[in-house]
């Protein structure tokens, strides 16, 4: 009987099945690295097959940059830049408006308070004026009941109430 021969295995070849063990064939004394597609290699599946060719097929474009739209399709803004500027305008707009109008009530407010402010001022002044008055007419008052009682020249009328 003769002796049991290993199976030959040809570079890029692949295994017919996946329970089939793979050999490694050394080359020149180095092992191939894992993962390392060999040319010639036959792809497991036919769609590997197909994504090969259509990457190798398609031509090598560079990525395109959000930023720089115009630049790309060669035209003017996009429609969505468009849009935002619009956005943006309209933004602004209601903005400056709310604040002028809050501005505007804001300082009619305080015109309003610095006239009620001017007014009761100047109530106050006069409350304050016509306090002093009366307080020297009461004093004026207390010094006449004073040389009044203090008197002795005249008639003692308390006795004849």
């Amino acid at each position: 009987m003769a002796a049991p021969r290993p199976p030959c295995v040809v570079p890029g070849e692949a295994s017919e099945s996946d329970s089939e063990p793979e050999l490694l064939v050394e080359t020149a004394g180095e092992a191939p690295a894992a993962g390392l597609k060999v040319p010639g290699e036959a792809s497991e599946t036919d769609e590997e097959e197909e994504e090969e060719e259509e990457e190798q097929q398609r031509p090598k474009t560079p990525p395109v940059l959000a930023e720089e739209p115009a630049a790309v399709w060669g035209g003017g803004p996009s429609l969505l830049q468009q849009r935002l500027r619009e956005g943006t305008g309209r933004l602004r707009g209601a903005v400056g408006s709310a604040l002028r109008q809050s501005y505007g009530s804001a300082a009619r407010s305080l015109g309003g308070l610095g006239g009620a402010l001017g007014r009761a001022q100047v109530t106050a002044a006069a409350a304050a004026h016509c306090l002093r008055l009366a307080r020297r007419d009461l004093r004026a008052v207390a010094d006449t009941i004073d040389i009044v009682t203090a008197c002795h020249l005249l008639p003692d009328i308390r006795g004849q109430l």
